[in-house]
Order: structure tokens, then sequence, then C-alpha cells
């Protein structure tokens, strides 16, 4: 359903998503993290990018695997909060999409589809 390109920034300018992504009718960027604990590493440049980004209208997300079997897709407008508080339980009610076990066999795929061309 989908196309998608990625980006190794080393020779753009820093801060720009991993991938960029196009499928029924809509296009944007995930910057993909993975952690174990509650902490997700973004960089600022990322964060001001996500942001600055969105601020235009465009789509933005962090998808992040955590323990392995979790996926959690953050909104890019959420970048700072991301950075700062890390995927803390206050988070959860603010995270549109969040699959706690099967790892990648387990996660709604169609949901995730739903997530990204919303």
């Amino acid at each position: 359903q989908f196309m998608w390109t990625s980006v190794e920034s080393g020779g753009t300018s820093r801060g720009i998503p991993d991938s960029h992504y196009c499928g029924n009718g809509a296009a944007g960027w995930v910057e993909f993290k993975k952690t174990t604990g509650w902490a997700v590493g973004l960089r600022p440049e990322q964060v001001g990018w996500a942001l600055q980004y969105g601020r235009h209208g465009g789509r933005t997300w962090v998808a992040v695997r955590r323990k392995d079997d979790e996926l959690w897709m953050v909104p890019g407008d959420h970048a700072a909060a991301l950075k700062e508080h890390g995927l803390r339980p206050v988070l959860e009610g603010k995270v549109p999409g969040v699959w706690y076990d099967g790892g990648p066999a387990g996660w709604s795929w169609d949901a995730v589809a739903t997530l990204l061309t919303r």
C-alpha cells in the first residue's frame, strides 16, 4: 500500500527523519527509534525538524519499538515531550497508536496505515 524511501541524512540537513512514505493519497516522514526503557533518544535537531514540518501542515511520526514487542506511534508534534519525558504512561493517552505485545506479527498494520494517512 505504501512506497517507502530510506533517507541517509549524513549528506543532507540534520534532523531529517529516517524514512519518507507515500500511500493512500498521503505522504509523510517517520523517525524510527528503539528503546528498552522509557527514554527515547531524539536529538534537538530531530525535534525541531518535526515541529517545523508539522507547522507547515506536513505529517511526521516517531515510531518507537520498545522492548522488542511494543510499538508506539507518536505524532511529530509530541516530539519535544517525547524527548523530555520519554514514553511515560502520562503520554500514553496522547499517543494514538500503541501495541504492547506480539512484536511486528502482532501489531495492527492496518491501524498503522490509517494513522499515517489520516
